[in-house]
């Protein structure tokens, strides 16, 4: 359904939720009022409980896979199979995220993402970019990248990639401290792709250079990177003082503690985080041994780690992690909201993640108790 109206519901407006209707026509929002009268449009009406809350779509910028499926599959039956799993869970749109491979194989994710997003799809989260998480990353921060693939920074090869899914290259999490990592700054900053710190082991001094330089995300703060210490203090410190930076969090209880969440938002605030699953295939598939970057991950009790104990990615999905946020923090709805859509879509400079004439219309309707009801995309 592509135009419609959605009555009754509290929307999510600048400063908190307004009981105002909402006129979506070719899947944009046209009209926002109180008491819009059906009859002038002719159009199909969704009538919704007074308790409902009427949010943006999620936007999760960092998302390896689901229900068995991973990007890195390179293969748009694949790609199909996460679109549709993310949908269920409120996600609207996503970045289509890439693990540490061989250019071949990269390149390969490219083109299915490319052929994916020729055509329209049903009740499917949109993808609408690709981060490159790797390959020019820090042997020392490696996680769960593989590190027989890993890659000097390469403007060539990053052009290369950027060309093959038409451009949709919106985010690469890459460590400054790397041979050549300046050069692919420049580049990202003159293809308006986000830069994110990650997967580094850069000093507080590199990582703030980095970002004078134009990177302006932090790649799931405080996992995989130099940490807080109070003689040498790392990127960590750097990432979490700068209200430059864009800080992505896991919020799944297991990468990070329920109260270094909280500390996060106390010092960044709402406007600077953003919430992602980092999932892997394993998401809304069970526990069992799966496949990440051709690394075996065993999934058991709600985890993924390789056989060496290390975590590797999650199995978190993105409305577990808004309500998992409200949870640490004791923040508002509102805010979690902000964290799960809008600081997404400002940052990447989408039109989405706000309820604004002229936006796209991606939403997500919660009962009371924030469950999902519907979802609209």
């Amino acid at each position: 359904m592509q135009s419609y109206i959605i009555k009754g519901a509290k929307i999510y407006a600048k400063n908190g939720f307004d009981h105002k209707d909402i006129v979506i026509k070719n899947n944009v929002i046209s009209a926002i009022d109180e008491d819009i009268k059906a009859s002038e449009y002719n159009l199909p009406v969704i009538e919704l409980s007074f308790d409902d809350y009427v949010i943006p779509g999620f936007i999760d910028i960092h998302i390896h896979g689901s229900m068995g499926a991973d990007v890195m599959d390179a293969d748009v039956d694949a790609l199909h199979t996460i679109s549709k799993s993310l949908y269920k869970q409120g996600v609207t749109s996503y970045l289509a995220t890439t693990m540490t491979a061989l250019n071949d194989h990269i390149l390969r994710a490219m083109n299915a993402i490319k052929s994916y997003n020729l055509h329209q799809h049903i009740e499917s989260s949109k993808i609408v970019g690709v981060h490159l998480e790797g390959p020019f990353i820090s042997p020392g921060k490696i996680g769960a990248q593989n590190p027989n693939y890993l890659q000097h920074a390469d403007v060539v090869k990053m052009a290369s990639w950027h060309n093959a899914c038409n451009n949709l290259v919106k985010k690469i999490t890459i460590a400054p401290e790397i041979e050549n990592a300046k050069q692919v700054i420049d580049f990202c900053n003159n293809h308006n792709i986000v830069s994110s710190i990650g997967h580094t082991s850069c000093t507080m001094a590199q990582a703030l250079e980095a970002v004078d330089h134009g990177c302006s995300h932090a790649t799931h703060l405080f996992n995989a990177m130099s940490p807080i210490d109070h003689r040498n203090p790392g990127a960590t410190t750097a990432l979490l003082m700068s209200k430059k930076v864009l800080a992505e969090l896991i919020v799944d209880g297991i990468h990070l503690h329920p109260d270094m969440v909280k500390f996060t938002y106390e010092i960044k605030g709402s406007d600077n985080i953003a919430l992602i699953t980092d999932a892997m295939s394993a998401q809304c598939a069970g526990e069992g041994v799966f496949d990440l970057g051709g690394q075996k991950v065993i999934v058991k009790d709600g985890q993924a780690r390789l056989e060496n104990g290390v975590l590797a990615g999650s199995v978190l999905t993105m409305n577990k992690a808004l309500e998992n946020f409200i949870k640490f923090t004791n923040c508002s709805l509102h805010d979690a909201v902000k964290m799960t859509s809008t600081n997404q879509a400002k940052s990447l400079g989408f039109k989405k993640g706000e309820i604004k004439v002229g936006y796209d219309a991606g939403f997500v309707v919660l009962d009371k108790y924030y469950q999902i009801k519907l979802v609209f995309n």
